[in-house]
């Protein structure tokens, strides 16, 4: 066989390879101490970790963070505001001059009999005495419906009904309230100040007992005064309106009411 041959050849290999193991060993061996020694550091290195607490090793950081638990006030600052004005920016002044007051009008002083001196304050509003709808006779001339009725109507007739209550035209002082009135039987006259012009309104026929206001007695309009009637010379149940001015002479009611009345 060859390997009987030559001997001597397959001797240095066996040499070489005895050679190399103890070089391993040797590196081996060399390389524990360092395992060892790297080993322990590392187990070191994690017992430090877990044995000192979190708040120690936070504290050596010098860097400012905003805590997500701070109030609100504590990490928000809020800036005034201010508005400047140039100074060409004028603003226009207002003169009191520009408003002007008015004054209410003066009362009228009226001399009535039996009353003396009567102030009447300028009536704000005109209403009617009842309803208007229901108008029975006008103003003027006339055919006497009765024996020693007028031929000239010195008022105005209005029929709502027997009972129907009466109110003033308007403010104003009642000078006269009587259930003697003869021909006019039971009557209220009122005196107003209507846009500064003395104004006298009479309300006749009126039902006995319903008189409802008293002379020198101050009305408002729509104030009740008394009650639709049939009293003095009438014919049947209604209201007798007549309107003069301080001169006393009569004047046409409904054409009056009709440019005066307010509500």
């Amino acid at each position: 066989p060859a390997t009987s041959a030559n001997p001597e050849a397959a001797q240095p290999t066996t040499a070489a390879s005895a050679a190399v193991r103890p070089a391993r060993r040797r590196a081996a061996a060399a390389l524990r101490p360092v395992m060892t020694i790297g080993a322990m550091t590392f187990a070191g290195g994690m017992l430090l970790s877990t044995s000192v607490p979190a708040l120690a090793v936070t504290a050596t950081d010098t860097v400012a963070r905003a805590s997500v638990y701070a109030p609100a006030e504590d990490s928000i600052s809020f800036r005034s505001q201010t508005l400047e004005v140039g100074s060409e920016v004028a603003l226009e002044p207002i003169d009191a001059g520009d408003w002007d007051v008015e004054a209410a009008p003066p009362p009228i002083e009226s001399s009535v009999a039996g009353l003396g001196e009567v102030s009447l304050v300028q009536a704000d509003r005109v209403v009617w005495p009842v309803d208007p709808s229901r108008t029975a006779s006008g103003f003027g001339p006339r055919i006497a419906p009765c024996g020693g009725c007028s031929t000239f109507h010195d008022g105005i007739d209005f029929n709502p009904g027997l009972g129907a209550t009466i109110g003033s035209i308007a403010d104003g002082v009642v000078i006269t309230a009587t259930e003697a009135g003869g021909g006019l039987g039971v009557y209220v006259e009122v005196q107003h100040n209507i846009d500064g012009v003395v104004v006298t309104s009479l309300y006749a026929h009126m039902q006995y007992g319903s008189l409802a206001v008293a002379a020198g007695q101050r009305v408002t309009a729509g104030q009740p005064i008394g009650a639709v009637g049939t009293t003095g010379q009438s014919t049947g149940p209604h209201l007798h309106l007549e309107m003069y001015g301080a001169d006393g002479v009569r004047f046409d009611g409904m054409s009056w009411l009709s440019t005066h009345v307010t509500g």
